[in-house]
C-alpha cells in the first residue's frame, strides 16, 4: 500500500519504498538468541568474534566459554527462567554470560555497572536474582549491600582477566584485586572451575518469552524492567541488517556498555550474528577515538552525538586516516543540522566516505525503531521506520492517528514491542496502548510528524530525559522528573527544578533550583538533600549544584519555565545563599 490511499501514515507504510520486495516480504525464523548465533556461525570457529584489547577470541573459542559459563550456571543452581543479574561492563564475560544464560533457558537482567549500592539491590530484589555478576571495581562498594537482597551467590569478574599481560599488570597497579571467600563471593575463575563437567545440553527454550530485562526510565524516569523476548530481540538483529552490504569478519566497535541494549543488542549481539569482529573497549572514552580506530579498523560505530560532537574537540584529526568506517550511526539524544554538518565534513576530511545516520527507539522496542539510509536521510530527521515496525502520530494523550506533517506523540509497533515492565502491569498499560486498529502501539513520549516519503521528524519530547556520563566515562540517560521527587522528598523543600547543565566532562551534569518553605534554610538543609539524593539515586544523578532561589521562574501558561533556568550555566563559585547573584531570570 502506497501514500495516498488513505492520508495516514501507519496504514499507508510510504517507507516501504525504500525497502526492496524481498525485504518486505521476509518471514523470520523463530529461534532463540543463543541458536541463532549458533546457526550462522558453528561452521566458521576460526573466525575472529572478539577482539578485547588486543586478545582475539575466536567463533570456536566463543562457544566454548559460552559452554563453560553455562555448565558454571548450572552447577551453581540456575534453572530454565530463573533471572541472573549481570552488571558488567564491555568484557567477554559479559557475553558469555547472556549468551550461556539464554542456552539453558534463563533470563539476563542487564543492569548498570556502576549502578551504585541502592540501586543494585533494588534491582536485584525485583527479579529475585538468586545469582549476580559483578565486576571487580564496583566490589567495594556493593559488598555490603548482598545481605538485603536475595542474592546467594555473587561471582566477581575482572576486566583484567582476558587482558595481554602488560595491560593486565597496569590494571592492577590502580585496583587491587578484592579478597572473596570463596562462597558467597566467587571470583570468575573460580566460578568457571566449579562448573566443569555440568552438563549443557541445549534447552528448547520458547522463543516468545522472555529473554532480557533491560532497564530504562521510559517517559516517568522512574526504573523500571523491560522484558524482551528472544523473537524480538532476533527481530531488530534482522531489520538492523536487511539492507546492509555486509561481510563476515568487518569490525564492530561499541562504545556504550551492555546494559544498554542499544549496544547489547545493536553494537554486539547484531554483529555477532553474522560474523562481524566486536572489538570491546572496557571504559571507552571519545576523546581516545582516533586511538581506537588505529588499534581496530572498525567498520561500524553505533554511537551517542556527544560522542561523535567529540570529534570535532581533538586536535590534528582532520590529517587521520579514518577511512575504514563505512557505517557510522548516532541515537539516543537529537543533534542539530548544523552540527551533523560539520561532523559529516570533518569525517570527510579524514577519507569517510558516508555520511552520519540515524534514528529514534526505546528499550521498550529492544532498541532502534527507525534507521536512516543514504536515500531517506534528511538533516533533522531520525529516517524512516524499519522495515518490519510501523509508525503513527497520534494527538497527545489519545489514540487518535494525525495524517502526514502533522505534529503529535510518535507511536511504534511491530515484533520487537516489548512483552511488558516486569511485574509492573500499570506501568505498561500507560504507555503500550491498544488502538482502534486491534494493534498494541508503544507510545513514546516523543512528538514529532511523518512526512509524505514516510521520514520521521522529532521535535520535542513529552517528559524530558538528558544524556549524561557517570564515573566511568559510561554514557547514561538522567531523569530530572526522578531527580526532582527526591528533592522534593525532603520536607523543607517547596519546589525543584532540575536541569542538564553542559559539561565538557559529563555531556550534562544535573543542577537542582530549590525553593524552601522557609527561605533561611537553606545552609543546613543543603547536605540533608544531598543525603537523600546520594541514598535514592545513582551516583551520576546526584545533583552536582543545589541553588536557592525565592521562587522559580514560569511559562505564560503558569508552568515552571525550565527552559528559562537553561539559559544559562551555573556558576562553580555559587553558593546556597547566594542566589541573588544569579543572573536573572
Amino acid at each position: 500500500m502506497t501514500h495516498g490511499q488513505t492520508g495516514y501514515p501507519s496504514v499507508d507504510k510510504p517507507w516501504l519504498k525504500f525497502y526492496s520486495d524481498n525485504v518486505i516480504n521476509f518471514q523470520q525464523e523463530e529461534c532463540t538468541i543463543y541458536e541463532n548465533l549458533l546457526k550462522n556461525n558453528k561452521d566458521r570457529p576460526g573466525d575472529i568474534a572478539l577482539n578485547y584489547m588486543g586478545h582475539k577470541i575466536t567463533y570456536g573459542e566463543l562457544f566454548e566459554s559460552i559452554d563453560r559459563t553455562a555448565s558454571a550456571f548450572i552447577n551453581a543452581g540456575v534453572k530454565e527462567g530463573e533471572t541472573v543479574t549481570i552488571a558488567l561492563p564491555s568484557i567477554p564475560e559479559a557475553i558469555y554470560c547472556v549468551y550461556a544464560l539464554n542456552k539453558i533457558g534463563a533470563v539476563a537482567n542487564m543492569i548498570h555497572p556502576l549502578a551504585g549500592v541502592n540501586e543494585t539491590a533494588n534491582y536485584v530484589n525485583e527479579v529475585k536474582s538468586r545469582v549476580v555478576v559483578i565486576f571487580d571495581s564496583a566490589y567495594p562498594s556493593l559488598k555490603d549491600c548482598f545481605p538485603d537482597t536475595s542474592a546467594q551467590l555473587i561471582i566477581v569478574a575482572s576486566p583484567a582477566d582476558l587482558l595481554p599481560f602488560t595491560l593486565k599488570a597496569a590494571y592492577y597497579l590502580k585496583a587491587n584485586k578484592p579478597d572473596l571467600d570463596n562462597r558467597k563471593f566467587k571470583s570468575w575463575k573460580m566460578f568457571i572451575s566449579d562448573g566443569k563437567g555440568a552438563k549443557t545440553d541445549l534447552y528448547r527454550k520458547d522463543c516468545h518469552k522472555t529473554a532480557l530485562i533491560s532497564h530504562t526510565g521510559g517517559t516517568t524516569g522512574e526504573p523500571k524492567g523491560v522484558m524482551c523476548s528472544d523473537i524480538s530481540v532476533n527481530s531488530l538483529i534482522w531489520q538492523m541488517l536487511c539492507m546492509n552490504k555486509y561481510e563476515r569478519q568487518e569490525v564492530c566497535m561499541p562504545v556504550i556498555p551492555p546494559f544498554h541494549n542499544y549496544s547489547l543488542v545493536e553494537s554486539m549481539m547484531a554483529p555477532l550474528a553474522v560474523g562481524y569482529t566486536v572489538a570491546l573497549i572496557p571504559r571507552y572514552n571519545p576523546e581516545d577515538f582516533v586511538k581506537y580506530v588505529k588499534k581496530y579498523h572498525p567498520n561500524h560505530v553505533l554511537s551517542i552525538p556527544s560522542y561523535w560532537e567529540a570529534l570535532l574537540k581533538i586536535k590534528g584529526i582532520e590529517k587521520e586516516d579514518l577511512s575504514c568506517l563505512k557505517n557510522i550511526i548516532y541515537g539516543g539524544e537529537s543533534m542539530s543540522a548544523e552540527t551533523e554538518e560539520k561532523i559529516n565534513k570533518l569525517l570527510s576530511s579524514c577519507g569517510v566516505k558516508t555520511q552520519l545516520r540515524k534514528g529514534i527507539g526505546a528499550t521498550e522496542m529492544v532498541a532502534g525503531a527507525t534507521i536512516a539510509y543514504a536515500e531517506c536521510n534528511p538533516p533533522d530527521s531520525v529516517g524512516i521506520p524499519m522495515s518490519k515496525t510501523n509508525c503513527k502520530i497520534v494527538v497527545p494523550g489519545t489514540t487518535q492517528e494525525l495524517s502526514y506533517n502533522r505534529e503529535g506523540e510518535i507511536c511504534f509497533s511491530g515484533p520487537t514491542l516489548m512483552l511488558g515492565y516486569y511485574n509492573n502491569p500499570e506501568a505498561t498499560d500507560e504507555v503500550v496502548k491498544v488502538h482502534e486498529d486491534g494493534i498494541k502501539w508503544f507510545h513514546t513520549g516523543d512528538l514529532g510528524y511523518i512526512n509524505e516519503d514516510g521520514i520521521i521528524f522529532v521535535s520535542g519530547r513529552i517528559k524530558r530525559i538528558l544524556i549524561t556520563r557517570d564515573k566511568n566515562k559510561q554514557a547514561t540517560k538522567m531523569f530530572p522528573d526522578r531527580i526532582e521527587k527526591a528533592v522534593c522528598s525532603h520536607p523543607a523543600v517547596d519546589l525543584c527544578c532540575v536541569i542538564g547543565v553542559p559539561d565538557e566532562e559529563r555531556v550534562n551534569y544535573p543542577g537542582a533550583f530549590v525553593v524552601l518553605k522557609d527561605k533561611g534554610e537553606s545552609i543546613s538543609v543543603k547536605d540533608e538533600i544531598l543525603e537523600i539524593c546520594k541514598n535514592s539515586l545513582p551516583e551520576y544523578m546526584v545533583p552536582a549544584e543545589i541553588v536557592f532561589l525565592d521562587d522559580l521562574p514560569r511559562t505564560k501558561a503558569g508552568k515552571i519555565d525550565y527552559r528559562a533556568l537553561e539559559n544559562f550555566r551555573l556558576s562553580e563559585t555559587v553558593e546556597p545563599n547566594q542566589a541573588e547573584k544569579m543572573p536573572p531570570l
